[in-house]
C-alpha cells in the first residue's frame, strides 16, 4: 500500500498534450487534444488546493494552436498556418490567466516566454547507460520488475527518489512510477499507463514539492511530497 497519495486527479477533455506552471500565480495550465474531433482546449488548476479556475477553454482556432509559454500573468499561444508538411507560426495570442480572456493590445509579442521555470525534470538513463544496471538492481531488490532494454527516468529531490520505468506484465508493457525515501522505503507505487509500446520522453516533473504526471494519457495526477503527509 502506498504511503503517499494523490491530491490531484484531473480527468482531461482529451489527451493531455502539454502542462505549464505559472510560479507567480501557482497554477497549472493544461493543453488537451482530441485527434478525433480535431479540437484543442485548455484548463487552469490551482496547485495548492487543486481548484479548477477554468476549463474547456477554446480559441477561435480550434486545432492549429498550442501553448507557447508564460510571462507576467499571461499565457501565450502560438497559432500555426494550416500546413501539414511544415506548420509555421502565423501569430501569437495572449490570455489573461486569472480572467481567462484573450487580450488585444498594441504591445509587441515577447521574444522569450517561460516554459519550464522551476520545474525539476528527471534524468533519463538509456538502456546502455553505465548506471542502468545499478538502477535495475535497486528496483528489483524492492520487488519490482523493470525491463532490461528500456530507459529509466530518475530524479532525486532533497528527501525523495523518483523512478519511472517499464514492466512486462502478462506479455504487455506497462509504465510505472515509484517514489522512495532516501533510505529506499517505497512511499508510492502506481501504474501510469496500463499498456504501452515504449518509454516516453516527458514522464513526470516536480514543482513546489508536488510530483506531477499523466495517467493513461488523459488524467493529470499530483502527489504532494511532504513529510506531514506520511502516517504517524
Amino acid at each position: 500500500m502506498s504511503i503517499l497519495s494523490k491530491s490531484l486527479n484531473y480527468l482531461a477533455y482529451g489527451q493531455v498534450w502539454r502542462v505549464l506552471y505559472d510560479h507567480q500565480l501557482k497554477v497549472l495550465l493544461v493543453e488537451m487534444r482530441s485527434s478525433e474531433e480535431k479540437e484543442v482546449c485548455f484548463s487552469c488548476l490551482r496547485l495548492e488546493n487543486n481548484e479548477v479556475l477554468w476549463e474547456g477553454l477554446q480559441l477561435k482556432e480550434k486545432w492549429w494552436v498550442t501553448m507557447a509559454g508564460l510571462k507576467d500573468g499571461f499565457l501565450y499561444f502560438n497559432e500555426f498556418a494550416h500546413d501539414q508538411r511544415m506548420p509555421k507560426v502565423k501569430k501569437m495570442e495572449k490570455l489573461d490567466i486569472l480572467e481567462a480572456v484573450i487580450v488585444q493590445d498594441d504591445e509587441n509579442d515577447p521574444e522569450l516566454v517561460d516554459t519550464a521555470k522551476g520545474i525539476q525534470n528527471p534524468i533519463i538513463y538509456p538502456s546502455d547507460s553505465e548506471h542502468i544496471s545499478s538502477l535495475i538492481q535497486f528496483l528489483t531488490s524492492k520487488g519490482l520488475h523493470p525491463t532490461q532494454d528500456n530507459s529509466i527516468h530518475y530524479l532525486e529531490t532533497e528527501e525523495h527518489i523518483i523512478f519511472c520505468f517499464l514492466e512486462n506484465v502478462d506479455d504487455k508493457l506497462q509504465r510505472k512510477i515509484v517514489v522512495c525515501t532516501m533510505d529506499g522505503e517505497i512511499l508510492y507505487d502506481q501504474v501510469m499507463d496500463k499498456e504501452v509500446k515504449e518509454q516516453i520522453m516527458d514522464s513526470f516533473f516536480v514543482i513546489d514539492q508536488m510530483l506531477v504526471y499523466i495517467e493513461d494519457k488523459i488524467t493529470l495526477c499530483g502527489v504532494p511530497l511532504l513529510k506531514n503527509n506520511y502516517p504517524q
